[in-house]
């Protein structure tokens, strides 16, 4: 029922904040069509929306989108940055590249809430947003007792803000590609760096999921359901593998394993990126396990208790949580 309700709010205001962009909506983002050579037939129904950033310019990107190579990729959309030099239109424009009926090649390796290969059922958009990092001049040697080992150095990464008309046109976007595919819910609205987390981090930590949620578009938590599991876990920590679970269950691709392993830090990172950019650590801190928590709740309210049972050992909680054992 709070989902309900939360969901009648939350259409109640994007009609609103529709109506108040209409006239901006209408006269900058006009669509312009730039049909990309890389693209096959779908094999799935839409369900899912990707949100990426391109790291490159707008130039670019339009290039790389739309050209084949030997590594080629696609989207459905790109969305510039009215900063980037390479962009010379002065009104936003949306590119449209791939029809939403085809096939795009953005996902890659990629899995999200049981289904893999995500190209067959997604739309992705790709927004222009020059991310860049760089690399230590010298390998990185272990200091020995430091605050944080600089064996863990690999890159230093830098994340520029989206401008506030870009955000416009790619709530526009958002909200006519939802119209057009009802089907896609707010939790199947996720960044690249959500369904790879391995490999991926776009769109980013200055990525507002939450401006988005709150305008209609995506899933976010409560903060009132995030508190009280924050003040039940500081009481009761929650086992990695119930975590483990519970990202699982968000949609996450995470084997229960009972430990903190690389696929569990990369999914937490991947979650933080989303929910929590302040603490982008790949643990399982009690701020990030009670907003994860709160996320089911509010949208896989059919898994919350299993997940709130504590088993002793890791074959109990495969088995107590429903899923599968582990093959090491």
């Amino acid at each position: 029922m709070q989902y309900l309700r939360s969901f009648t709010i939350v259409s109640r205001v994007r009609i609103g904040i529709a109506v108040l962009l209409l006239p901006f909506l209408a006269a900058c983002s006009t669509t312009r069509s730039v049909p990309s050579e890389n693209f096959n037939e779908r094999k799935d129904s839409i369900s899912i929306l990707v949100i990426h950033h391109t790291s490159s310019n707008f130039e670019d990107s339009l290039n790389i989108l739309t050209k084949p190579s030997s590594n080629s990729v696609s989207s459905h959309y790109l969305v510039p940055d009215p900063s980037d030099s390479t962009y010379a239109d002065d009104t936003i424009r949306v590119y449209k590249l791939v029809d939403e009926s085809k096939r795009a090649w953005h996902a890659g390796r990629s899995y999200w809430a049981g289904k893999s290969s995500l190209n067959d059922s997604s739309i992705g958009i790709e927004v222009v947003n020059q991310t860049y990092c760089v690399k230590p001049d010298a390998p990185a040697m272990d200091k020995g007792d430091t605050a944080l080992s600089v064996r863990s150095v690999k890159r230093f990464c830098f994340y520029p803000d989206f401008p506030e008309s870009q955000l416009l046109v790619l709530t526009g976007l958002i909200d006519n590609i939802i119209k057009r595919n009802p089907q896609i819910t707010p939790v199947n609205i996720v960044g690249h760096s959500d369904i790879a987390p391995d490999r991926k981090i776009d769109p980013g930590p200055r990525f507002p999921w939450q401006r988005l949620y709150k305008l209609g578009y995506g899933a976010w938590f409560d903060d009132e359901t995030a508190v009280k599991y924050w003040n039940r876990f500081i009481e009761s920590p929650v086992p990695i593998s119930n975590v483990q679970a519970a990202l699982n269950a968000y949609g996450y691709k995470v084997e229960v394993t009972g430990l903190h392993d690389t696929q569990t830090r990369n999914a937490l990172q991947a979650f933080q990126l989303h929910f929590r950019p302040s603490e982008i650590t790949g643990d399982p801190s009690i701020e990030s396990t009670a907003i994860l928590y709160a996320l089911i709740e509010k949208y896989r309210p059919e898994r919350l208790e299993e997940l709130l049972l504590y088993p002793q050992g890791i074959p109990q909680a495969v088995a107590m949580l429903g899923l599968p054992p582990q093959n090491n």
